[in-house]
């Protein structure tokens, strides 16, 4: 929710890079008080670490609508009944008999937008792989190799990737060979693959990783001998292409990723390039073959995560590392470890996995004035194997009591390089009208479509009591910010970064109440008024507005294997609906289309989003008969850990303009708004209803509507 301070007149964003107007001095600056120790807790940022995938089917004129959850879901794509090599027939002697080669159809376009479209909403950010098999299948691809460049040329036609650019983290070239894996295809030669990566370097946003089965095919793209890879250095396109490696830990070539005896070489161009591409892959489960090697020991395979800037992996390579201490052994580079002594190495692979920031020391200016500066030096240690590969959007935030200001930040994490502390400065002028008092200040760092309330795909730094839920930004320390009679400062409503392109107006947010599903319970989130069953170990809390409805449960952290469990029923549903969601990642649904639903857990709580949608039969002021949630443990024998339910539960319904819920639409409602964006009152009950104007901010435009509908009415 937006509180627009300035009048009506208040001009657009200035966008340019404006000096600081008030006399910049040298100071001393005060120790934030932050913990710069390290914590040992699982962070899931954005575009990195444990993968969600999502078999993805489409046939011609049948390509469903899914709705994938996870901080990174690779979607296999899988169009192998478009292509003659799959969508044929089978004797009874096995002969096979091929079919026919489609080209793709608006059905596939349509569904693969709505699914990313659903990823987009859902908080994730995607890894793509386009496949003609998903079976092992031989030969599945086409019967021409033009055919498959047209199908490359198709999606690139359709403009899907640049739509999705904001969270598409990397495409996979893919689409040759078993699983898309490159290999036993008609077209699975080097000189094959490279002509599919050039293709796809064509198509893929500059943005955005394209990765290779294995080295060899980028030397043949780039035209050098595999053993000048080593010391190759990348530019251009080049510098774009990384590697997926599906066959990780699973030999001493990683089943034939690295051609021996090119291993070395690999990994020593990958220290390089990996710094500006993605590089990750998939762990078999084969854990008896695998340990026939010595690749996959702590001491040699740690070394390697961090010279390869391993950015994300499938979880299942936890049952390799899980008897193993981690100790000062393992942790043979030069940044500090030391937090994870004593953990598993599973753990700390599985927490360092892509990018791990940690912030070793904030000053910054201890007073101010309004309208005046204030400076931020800090450091932050980059703990993680990886760096961001893209670009995240950078943002400082001032917060007092729940009322937060925005700006754009020039910060780019993408030099904040695995192993390496990097020292920054922010120069940031105040906004000449900003409340005096003790603000807090922040930096957010987000991936995706973000915008000045868009709290999601943010980074989380490692240290305890920093991250920011409602904000998804971290705590830098606090400036006390004073009364100044300088008409100068007092006029110039400006809040900008130095050397940043954009200069905000200052206009004020607000995240009182405000819900974010992340399986994280935050300040002003879920109070007292959302409470609607307290048991002696469990707390149920539930609310709504127009869009949605909220769900949150807190139950004792009890289950090795929980299943969240959530079941509906409307006075008006003829079947209730049911969906629950495993800890392995697998989601299950009653209906045909869960779009929108949005489930996170972390140990005993669980939030959940259930959008107002006619696939669900939901809408405004709709009566549930009940609402019951409960957690299962699969690992013993899905007992049940907890069970919560409510009956008679009316979702949101508000009076048209009724901004004071007095239960009318009257002038009343009028005073009331008026005061509130003149700031003389914070008594607003229900600004949903009195967002008139229909665009999510409640402010002078509103009341403008709610004028000319008081005068229709009289």
């Amino acid at each position: 929710m937006k509180k627009i301070i300035a009048s009506l007149l208040s001009v657009a964003l200035t966008v340019c890079t404006v000096p600081l107007t008030a006399t910049a001095q040298e100071e001393i600056l005060t120790d934030s008080g932050i913990d710069y120790n390290e914590t040992v807790s699982t962070i899931n940022n954005a575009g990195a670490g444990y993968t969600s995938t999502v078999w993805y089917v489409c046939k011609p004129g049948d390509t469903p609508v899914k709705n994938p959850q996870g901080n990174l879901t690779v979607l296999f794509v899988d169009i192998g009944a478009f292509s003659s090599g799959i969508n044929g027939t089978t004797d009874n002697d096995g002969n096979y008999t091929e079919g026919v080669d489609y080209d793709l159809d608006e059905s596939f376009f349509s569904g693969l937008r709505g699914t990313l479209e659903n990823c987009r909403k859902n908080g994730c950010t995607v890894g793509l792989r386009f496949r003609y098999d998903a079976n092992g299948k031989t030969n599945p691809e086409p019967s021409t190799f033009e055919k498959v460049l047209e199908h490359i040329q198709q999606i690139g036609d359709s403009g899907i990737l640049s739509e999705y650019e904001d969270i598409l983290m990397y495409v996979e070239s893919g689409f040759v060979g078993a699983w898309g894996e490159q290999h036993s295809g008609k077209y699975t030669s080097t000189e094959y693959k490279a002509k599919v990566l050039d293709a796809m370097l064509k198509i893929v946003p500059e943005s955005v990783s394209v990765t290779v089965r294995t080295p060899n095919t980028f030397c043949m793209w780039a035209g050098i001998g595999t053993d000048e890879l080593a010391d190759y250095i990348s530019e251009g396109d080049a510098k774009r292409v990384g590697l997926y490696n599906d066959g990780y830990m699973g030999s001493d070539t990683d089943l034939g990723t690295f051609i021996n005896p090119n291993r070395e070489n690999s990994v020593k161009w990958m220290k390089n390039q990996m710094k500006y591409t993605y590089y990750g892959g998939e762990f078999s489960g084969n854990i008896s073959y695998a340990q026939k090697y010595t690749t996959y020991l702590p001491e040699n395979a740690i070394a390697e995560m961090y010279d390869t800037h391993l950015s994300y992996i499938n979880s299942n390579i936890w049952s390799l590392y899980k008897d193993y201490t981690f100790s000062e052994e393992y942790s043979n580079v030069k940044c500090d470890n030391s937090a994870y002594y004593g953990q598993t190495v599973y753990q700390f692979i599985r927490d360092h996995i892509g990018y791990r920031f940690v912030l070793r020391d904030s000053d910054l200016t201890s007073e101010t004035v309004q309208g005046g500066n204030i400076k931020v030096k800090f450091s932050v240690e980059n703990t993680g194997f990886a760096n961001p590969v893209k670009k995240q959007n950078s943002q400082v935030i001032l917060e007092k009591d729940g009322i937060y200001i925005v700006c754009e930040s020039d910060i780019d994490d993408r030099i904040w390089y695995s192993t390496e502390t990097t020292d920054e400065t922010l120069n940031i002028k105040l906004p000449g009208n900003i409340q005096t008092g003790n603000w807090n200040v922040y930096l957010r760092l987000s991936a995706g479509n973000a915008d000045e309330n868009n709290v999601q795909r943010t980074v989380k730094f490692a240290n305890a009591d920093v991250y920011n839920n409602s904000l998804g930004a971290n705590f830098l320390g606090t400036v006390t910010v004073n009364k100044t009679d300088n008409s100068d400062l007092l006029s110039d409503n400006t809040f900008y970064e130095e050397g940043a392109e954009t200069v905000s107006d200052g206009t004020l947010y607000d995240y009182n109440g405000k819900i974010k599903i992340d399986g994280i319970i935050s300040e002003r989130e879920w109070n007292d008024d959302k409470l609607v069953l307290e048991t002696e170990k469990s707390k149920l809390y539930v609310t709504s507005d127009k869009e949605n409805l909220y769900i949150c449960a807190v139950v004792p952290d009890t289950a090795k294997s929980p299943v969240y469990n959530l079941q509906w029923k409307g006075t008006d549903d003829s079947n209730r609906y049911w969906t629950y969601y495993q800890s392995n990642g697998f989601i299950y649904f009653s209906g045909e289309d869960s779009s929108g639903i949005v489930c996170k857990y972390n140990g005993g709580v669980s939030e959940w989003k259930i959008p107002l949608t006619d696939n669900l039969n939901m809408y405004p002021g709709k009566n549930l008969e009940y609402l019951r949630f409960f957690v299962q443990d699969s690992s013993d024998n899905w007992s049940v850990v907890d069970d919560l339910k409510i009956s008679n539960y009316t979702l949101y319904s508000s009076v048209y303009g009724d901004i004071n819920s007095d239960g009318v639409f009257n002038i009343a409602d009028a005073v009331t708004l008026q005061k509130w964006i003149m700031n003389d009152t914070d008594s607003v009950s229900d600004w949903l209803a009195g967002d008139l104007y229909e665009d999510g901010i409640l402010n002078i435009f509103d009341l403008c509507v709610m004028k000319q509908k008081l005068t229709e009415l009289l």
